[in-house]
This record gives C-alpha cells, sequence and structure tokens, in this order.
C-alpha cells in the first residue's frame, strides 16, 4: 500500500441530499464486471482448533461513524438497522467535522448549524442500544472557547461537554477522544484537518505532535475531573501507514513516538485510522480488488508494532487500542465501495483487528453521500457509476457526463451494510475466535466459540472465479452430525440467505462470496469429570463462598458453572475459572441449595456434582438504602442506583452485590468497578467515592442487555449486609 498521504475521506454536507428530489437510476445491475471467468471448483481444507483460542469479542467490537450532517440519521429506521447489524458502539461527530465543531451551538466554523445535534444523537445510541464515542474539537477549540462569556480554552469545552452528557444528563459516554485526523494539520505537509494553532505556510513548527500532546494533557485532566470513568484517546497513527516515521523540522521524531512519550500512563486508549487504498488521483493506479481483500494480511503486523511502541514509549502495551475509521479507500470514494467486494472485505477487516484483540472497529460510516468522481472503472467489479462511505444510500444524486445518477432511497442498505449484518451474526460479545486454518490463500476461515457451546465458522472466498469445494475438519470440538444452518452472502447485492446445506465437514464456496455455518457440539466427546460436592465456608447474612475438588478433562477445562437448585429449576449464580466461587446477594435467614457443573473448551458439561445447602445468616442491622431505576428500551437498559448509608458510622470503602431473576447481562457500568458472574452483579468502589458518611449517598450506573422479561432485583447488600 502507498504510503503517500491521502487526502482527507471526503465528508459531503448534507445539502446534497437536496438533490435526491432528481430522477434516480439503478444502483447496480445484476452482472458482473466484464469478462469474469465461468467458475471452476479447487479443493481446500480448513482446520479448526477450537482449543486454541486468539481473543474475546469486546461489546463495543463491531462499531461505526455518525456526522453531524448527516440529515438521515434520525431517521426512525435507523436505530432498528444498526441493532440488525450488531452495532455495538457510533463515533460522533464524525471526522475532521470534529475539529470545527461547536457543540454548544451545534455549528460548524464554515459550514453553519449542522444537521444533527448532540441530544439527537444520544437518543438515537440509547435506541439502538449501541455505546457512544464521542470526538472533542482540539483543533479549533480554543479559538470557539474563547467566544464564550467567560471565555474558556479547548479543554474546558471539552470537560462542559463531558458534564453535559454524563452528569446532566446521565447519557453515559464512555468514551472520548482528543481531536481527529490531527497530523493532517500541515505538519508533515498535507493539509486537510482544521487546527488553530499552526501558523500558516508548509510545515509549521508549532502544531506538531509535541504541540498535540501538551495540549492533550489539559484536555485529559480537565475531561476527567468531571467524570473520572470516562476513558480519554489519543491521536496515533496506523504503522506502516502515513504519516508513520515520518519527521519534519518542528517533529524531530515520529508522531507515534512523541505523542506516547508525552502522555505515558495517561492514554486511555490508541486511535488509530486505517484506509488500506488510495485513489487513483494520489497513487495510481489507484484501488484494485485483489489488492483490497489482500490487505487485511497487514493487521497482525499493525497491531504487534503499535503495541510494541506502546510498550516502550507509552510504558503499557496493553492500553486499548480503537480503529475509529476503516474503510477501503482514503478519499474519493468509488464504485468499490457500495459493492459486493467492499461486503467481503468488512468482514476481514473487523476480523484481523478484533482477533488481534483490538477493542473496535468502526465503520465510516452509517451515512456519507453520493460521489461521481471516484474510481469507477471497469477493471472494477460491480456496475455502479458512484461511491459512497455510507453502508446505507442517503438518496443523494450527482451527475456524471451531464445526466443525473441517484442513489436508493435513504436508508436502503449497501452491500457492506449485509456484510457488517453477516459479521454480527458470526461474532457476538463475549465470545471467543478461535484458531482456524485454510489451505488456499484467496479462502480465509474464521471460527468462533460461542458461550453456548456451539461453533461458528465463516469462510470467505476472495477468487472471482473459482468455487473452492472445503473440506473442514476440528480439534477441541466434535460436531453433531446432520445438516448444518448456513448463511450465504452472495451476489452484486451481498444478499443474505439461509438454509440447511452441505455437512459440518464439507461445504461448497462459491466466487467472491462468504459462507457462516452454525454448528452444535455433538455427544461424542468425553465430558469433563463430575467436580467435588461443593463445601460452604463465610456464611453471611447475604453471601456464601463455595470450593470443591476440581475436575479434570481430556480437551482442557473451561471452568465452572455454579447452580442454585430449587426442586426441578436451575440456575447459573456464579461461572468462576477455578474451583471456588462466592454467590452474593443472598437474603437473610433463608436456605440455599447449590451444586457445580465443569465445563470443557469445547462446551461439553460434566454431570452435576452433589448439592450443598446452606442457610444464611439473620439480617445484621440494614445499615443501608439503595434506590434502583431503569431506562429500558426494550432488550437493552441503563440501570441507576443510589446508594445511601443509613448506619451511624462511616463506610470506608464499599462492595455492593445484588442478583439478577432473569437473564440480564451487564455489558459496562460507571461510579464503581462492576463485575457478574452468573446472576450474581458486583460494584466494587472506586478512590473517590469509597467513603460514605453517616446519611451520605452515592450513585452509581450500568448499561444491561436481556431477553424476556427485565424484573428488578429482589434484594441489595453492602458489604455482606442486606439493604433496605
Amino acid at each position: 500500500m502507498s504510503l503517500r498521504p491521502p487526502s482527507r475521506p471526503l465528508r459531503l454536507p448534507a445539502t446534497l441530499a437536496a438533490l435526491a428530489l432528481l430522477a434516480a437510476v439503478p444502483l447496480w445491475s445484476s452482472a458482473p464486471s466484464a469478462g469474469a471467468a465461468v467458475s471452476a471448483t479447487t479443493t481446500a481444507t480448513v482446520s479448526v482448533n477450537a482449543a486454541q483460542s486468539l481473543a474475546t469479542v469486546p461489546a463495543t467490537g463491531i462499531g461505526t461513524n455518525a456526522s453531524v450532517y448527516d440529515s438521515k440519521l434520525t431517521d426512525a429506521a435507523v436505530p432498528g438497522l444498526l441493532k440488525q447489524a450488531g452495532v455495538g458502539l457510533v463515533r460522533f461527530p464524525g471526522g475532521s467535522s470534529s475539529d470545527s465543531y461547536n457543540w454548544k451551538t451545534n455549528s460548524d466554523l464554515t459550514n453553519g448549524t449542522q444537521a444533527v445535534d448532540f441530544d439527537q444523537y444520544a437518543t438515537m445510541l440509547q435506541q439502538s442500544g449501541a455505546q457512544g464515542m464521542v470526538t472533542v474539537n482540539y483543533g479549533s477549540g480554543d479559538t470557539i472557547g474563547a467566544t464564550e462569556s467567560p471565555a474558556e480554552t479547548g479543554a474546558q469545552l471539552a470537560a462542559d461537554w463531558v458534564r453535559y452528557a454524563n452528569i446532566t444528563h446521565n447519557y453515559h459516554i464512555k468514551y472520548w477522544e482528543i481531536g481527529n485526523e490531527v497530523y493532517g494539520n500541515g505538519t508533515y505537509g498535507a493539509d486537510w484537518e482544521t487546527d488553530k494553532h499552526c501558523s500558516t505556510g508548509t510545515n509549521p513548527t508549532d502544531c506538531g505532535p509535541a504541540v498535540y500532546a501538551q495540549n492533550a494533557k489539559a484536555y485529559i485532566a480537565a475531561m476527567k475531573a468531571v467524570d473520572p470513568t470516562i476513558q480519554v484517546g489519543v491521536v496515533l497513527t496506523a504503522p506502516g501507514n502515513w504519516p508513520d516515521g515520518a519527521t519534519s523540522a518542528g517533529s524531530p521524531q515520529s508522531w507515534n513516538q512523541t505523542v506516547m512519550t508525552a502522555l505515558a500512563g495517561q492514554i486511555g486508549f490508541a486511535d488509530v485510522h486505517w484506509y488500506p487504498q488510495n485513489p487513483s488521483s494520489v497513487a495510481p493506479p489507484g484501488p484494485t480488488d485483489a489488492g483490497l481483500l489482500a490487505d487485511a494480511a497487514q493487521i497482525p503486523t499493525m497491531v504487534g508494532t503499535l503495541r510494541s511502541q506502546l510498550g516502550q514509549y507509552e510504558g503499557s502495551s496493553s492500553v486499548p487500542i480503537m480503529v475509529t475509521e476503516t474503510n477501503s479507500v482514503s478519499s474519493n470514494p468509488g464504485k468499490q465501495t457500495v459493492g459486493l467486494v467492499n461486503a467481503l472485505f468488512l468482514p476481514q477487516d473487523y476480523l484481523g483487528w478484533l482477533a488481534n484483540g483490538v477493542s473496535s472497529v468502526d465503520w465510516w460510516q452509517i451515512h456519507n453521500g453520493i460521489v461521481t468522481t471516484g474510481d469507477n472503472g471497469s477493471s472494477l467489479y460491480g456496475s455502479a457509476g458512484y461511491g459512497d462511505y455510507g453502508m446505507l444510500a442517503d438518496g443523494s444524486c450527482g451527475a456524471v457526463g451531464g445526466a443525473q445518477l441517484c442513489e436508493p432511497a435513504a436508508d436502503t442498505p449497501f452491500p457492506a451494510y449485509n456484510g457488517m449484518t453477516l459479521l454480527s451474526r458470526f461474532v457476538h460479545p463475549g465470545d471467543t475466535l478461535v484458531s482456524t486454518g485454510s489451505s488456499q490463500s484467496l479462502l480465509q476461515a474464521y471460527s468462533v466459540k460461542a458461550a453456548d457451546g456451539s461453533l461458528r465458522v465463516l469462510l470467505v472466498n476472495d477468487d472471482p472465479a473459482n468455487s473452492y469445494a472445503v473440506n473442514l475438519s476440528y480439534a477441541g470440538f466434535n460436531p453433531a452430525s446432520g445438516t448444518p444452518t448456513v448463511t450465504t452472502m452472495a451476489g452484486p447485492a451481498a444478499a443474505l440467505t439461509t438454509a440447511s446445506i452441505g455437512t459440518a465437514g464439507s461445504q461448497t464456496v462459491a466466487p467472491y462470496s462468504a459462507v457462516l455455518l452454525t454448528l452444535q457440539p455433538g455427544t461424542a466427546v468425553t465430558p469433563p469429570t463430575t467436580p467435588g460436592t461443593p463445601t460452604a465456608s463465610g456464611v453471611t447474612s447475604s453471601g456464601v463462598n463455595l470450593s470443591w475438588t476440581p475436575s479434570t478433562s481430556s480437551t482442557g477445562l473451561a471452568g465452572y458453572d455454579v447452580v442454585q437448585v430449587s426442586g426441578s429449576a436451575e440456575t447459573v449464580v456464579a461461572s468462576p475459572a477455578g474451583p471456588s466461587a462466592t454467590v452474593g446477594g443472598l437474603q437473610p435467614s433463608t436456605a440455599y441449595t447449590f451444586a457445580v457443573y465443569a465445563k470443557d473448551t469445547a462446551g461439553n458439561r460434566s454431570a452435576r456434582s452433589g448439592t450443598v445447602t446452606v442457610t444464611t445468616a439473620a439480617a445484621t442491622g440494614g445499615g443501608c438504602k439503595v434506590g434502583y431505576s431503569v431506562n429500558d428500551w426494550g432488550g437493552g437498559f441503563t440501570g441507576t442506583l443510589v446508594l445511601t448509608n443509613t448506619g451511624s458510622t462511616p463506610v470506608n470503602g464499599w462492595t455492593l452485590s445484588f442478583r439478577w431473576p432473569g437473564n440480564q447481562q451487564l455489558t459496562n457500568g460507571w461510579n464503581a468497578a462492576w463485575t457478574q458472574s452468573g446472576s450474581t452483579v458486583t460494584a466494587t468502589s472506586l478512590s473517590y467515592n469509597g467513603t460514605l458518611a453517616s446519611g451520605a449517598s452515592t450513585t452509581v450506573g450500568f448499561n444491561a442487555s436481556y431477553s424476556g422479561a427485565n424484573q428488578a432485583p429482589n434484594s441489595f447488600s453492602l458489604n455482606g449486609a442486606v439493604c433496605s
């Protein structure tokens, strides 16, 4: 890939949507590009090792971008479409507009009032169930802040945004980043990003990485002073991509080295962008289909290099990495962006990053707008005469040779949307990506273990001419016999179809298509040995410690499920990795019966252990009170808890625990350290709210998902004592 500086990915103003009133023409025909060969069939082998884990899929893994100029972002269909595509994070206010945007007035320094304000974005987040990420204005923050009364710095303006979002309105925006592509401010020649710190002229010496890092310190301090629970990211460059390794008169060291060294120990997450191709106007001959589909192979090296840099300069190689923008081409998108090839690239892009431990990958973007000046030649697959970065059409039009060319109606999915939907069917938050290999370089293979013991395999054929007859083998997993459920993505529109096809050991993948197998475990694998009968200790009015003789497994032990037994019903109350667990959230003076199952790495469960019955201690006086309220949007909700010390003495350090009566699953929380084991949730105080004087209160909160009923917890306990 070219290391030349890309021009900024085109961010079309929302006013272009008015052109949608002009006559539309078809998005694409059903025919592939000219000269496509008749399909031949080649044999391939795919080996899945379900016992070799690569990474856990984070809740924020599948992300995208939303822009203030997107007039279609508030369409009623958008939250449902995002939820259907599995989107877990949405970034705002969008690319380079971030460095010229005044959130208080919802206006841009050059383009005036914007189409979507922050509250509308927050409403869309709540409706879609996704988490938020906000890019605060670094480039012109000081300039805009100076117009406030009294005048503010850019850091103070950003802190005001945090306060408005998380304190005043409880929007619970966890992720914040300082500026967009700040290295594009002219420091290295290319100049597309607004940065009022810079002098005019080529290669200014007053706005490079050292200046950015120094100002970023002030932003981090001001923002975290308002809400210490947020994570603040800083702009870095993807290794091997411009301007990685570049220096200038005012920047004797590279961007990454300078920023990481200056902000060592303060970086909440590393923010990088990756557009693997440049348009022909930047790097002739421009994009190719084969080149794009091969580009994901670069990702492991990029992640490894970035982690090495973080370890050397920041002091910790484990700093989270978020790829907050990605798509096929760095600017001037052509027909590849609205075609099947981009749909095939998208899951390979995401899975390359996620399998290497990256926390989020965010597609650019939900809607963007038609571009008729990109690469639309016959060498690229498809027949569209335009490009669009959006996953969804916005109905805009453009001119081609004096004629009008229009997109489909607003919110019509482009193929990339179907690629993301297929990806979300393959990986779910909490799943484990496992090792998978393919004998053919153009047949990509990925596998994931689900919590229910099933295994999903994704096969992507990057070959435009050949089908692959795939023979699959498995280690650490024994697939059930019978015909598996298979979802296929194929054709110019990347249409998704689901049917029962082939076997777990044999599948055929057509040219330029993807196949997703969902496999249930068989019964032939020997399950783990039965764990010993648990013994109880440390019984309090609200909890008990359990321990047992460990199990063994020929395929590898994954952990245990502790269940509460009530007649024939069982409820998982803890899922520890080792042979002990603490069960909390119990009622005082109540008898409970517990047992244990062991689980192996293939998802098999042992026989149930013997049972132990424990009677909790009597209540100890109720020195606490908890108020519990939720904002429920169906399938997901935000919970707010107000904890009050009703005792006569201060509480110095607290642990609040409760049990959900349903299948609620914690996704994230704030103002406490949150964990969940089985149905038991624990919130532990942080350094700033651990002391509660008599009569004092503190507020904590969380986001969670569920299906079916969303019943409130029956009781809460503080440091082992049941609250009123």
